[in-house]
């Protein structure tokens, strides 16, 4: 530690200098800064720094009387988060029925599962009771996209359900299913008392809608509410099932079904996502190259076209202005137009190249490989004979 007052290099474990006699400020515990003698906490940090008493020279001058400044708080704050309970459906009946043993197994197969897709997800498990889970989309690690993100891992559940459900059907003679419920809405996130095993929880209205529409859920089913479904109606399909009284709650809450995710998702955000258009300025240049590539591509010729650039500066508005002309000009009859969304949480390899396949052949997410397999035998001829026809109008044209 280098003191203030002559700027003598004191060993660490000093609490005065010895050479001119000046306390000796103290290294934060948190963050390593060199607090002053007369801080109590860190400036940097926060962290409460190991008081050390004043000396003779000490120049701050504080009454005896003064108590220590209360402790930090514990960094609760408020935020928008979307919450997802999940349970076992009939769970208490098949616990009458099977070993203690057997439930805990299963249960642990149970949670292992969740757990799994919560944090595919990067959502946060706040709790388990019993066979249910209680996860959190939007805190600690907040991202512009946890409504989406809560609905995802929702229907991953569900299909991670139909694997554990075949492992066990046969000793508790019924399939497992899971009751669904998320909510989005405001809630107060941080650590629960000041002890150093405080959990970090949310609170809130929001965690007793979440857990009331899961409550409500069939078996198998995922229920939203109207705020969850406003945010991600663009990527999901839903089916409303008008306002619900809901067991706890005041009045009725609009609820609605998850279906699925939608194959072409639409806009999230700017004034698409609000049924609004503007004209496209100062854009003429990526276009007309865009435009261009196309003509070449009708020649017979093979492009790739990247757009790049910052997020929000307009890559998507320009590829839709550019779709938008080719239809407009009636160009794009008998083009065959696919499309593929990367997903903000990272692809599997090929993942964009297999949605591709998918389209084209009609493969449904839920198909098996038997039944892809099958699609794709059966459209193989009718390709082959479309691309031979195409050679021989080519060959006559010449």
């Amino acid at each position: 530690m280098t003191c203030s007052g002559c700027g003598f290099d004191a060993s660490a474990d000093f609490a005065f200098c010895p050479r001119c006699g000046r306390p000796l400020g103290t290294a934060c515990p948190g963050c390593g800064f060199a607090c002053p003698p007369e801080f109590a906490f860190c400036p940097k940090c926060g962290t409460r720094v190991r008081a050390r008493a004043p000396g003779p020279t000490d120049e701050v001058a504080r009454p005896a009387s003064v108590s220590s400044p209360p402790p930090a708080e514990s960094g609760a704050d408020r935020r928008s988060v979307t919450v997802l309970f999940a349970d076992l459906a009939g769970f208490t009946t098949l616990g009458e029925r099977l070993d203690p043993e057997e439930v805990r197994a299963l249960q642990s197969e149970l949670f292992e599962e969740m757990t799994s897709v919560i944090k595919r997800y990067d959502g946060f498990v706040e709790k388990f009771v019993g066979d249910a889970v209680m996860a959190v989309f939007g805190a600690p690690v907040a991202h512009e996209d946890d409504p989406e993100r809560a609905l995802h891992a929702a229907l991953a559940m569900h299909e991670r359900m139909a694997g554990l459900s075949s492992r066990w059907e046969r000793r508790l003679g019924v399939p497992l299913r899971l009751h669904v419920g998320v909510h989005t809405g405001p809630v107060v996130a941080g650590s629960l008392g000041a002890t150093p095993e405080a959990a970090y929880a949310v609170t809130g209205d929001t965690v007793n809608t979440a857990a009331r529409l899961q409550g409500a859920a069939p078996p198998g089913q995922t229920l939203v509410s109207a705020a969850t479904r406003e945010l991600a109606r663009h990527a999901f399909a839903f089916e409303g099932l008008g306002d619900t009284a809901l067991r706890g709650k005041v009045g009725r809450v609009g609820v609605y079904r998850l279906i699925g995710v939608e194959e072409t998702p639409g806009a999230a955000r700017g004034l698409e996502a609000h049924g609004l258009a503007a004209p496209l300025v100062g854009r003429d240049e990526p276009l007309a190259e865009m435009l261009a590539a196309f003509d070449r591509v009708a020649s017979g010729r093979a492009e790739v076209v990247s757009l790049v650039g910052e997020v929000g500066t307009g890559k998507s508005r320009l590829l839709g202005e550019f779709l938008a002309r080719l239809e407009a000009a009636g160009r794009l009859e008998g083009v065959t137009l696919r499309r593929a969304v990367c997903s903000s949480l990272g692809e599997p390899t090929y993942g964009v190249v297999g949605a591709f396949f998918r389209q084209g052949f009609g493969i449904g997410s839920g198909d098996p490989l038997e039944v892809a397999e099958q699609k794709v035998l059966a459209a193989l001829p009718a390709l082959a004979a479309r691309r031979v026809t195409s050679g021989r109008a080519s060959k006559v044209g010449r």
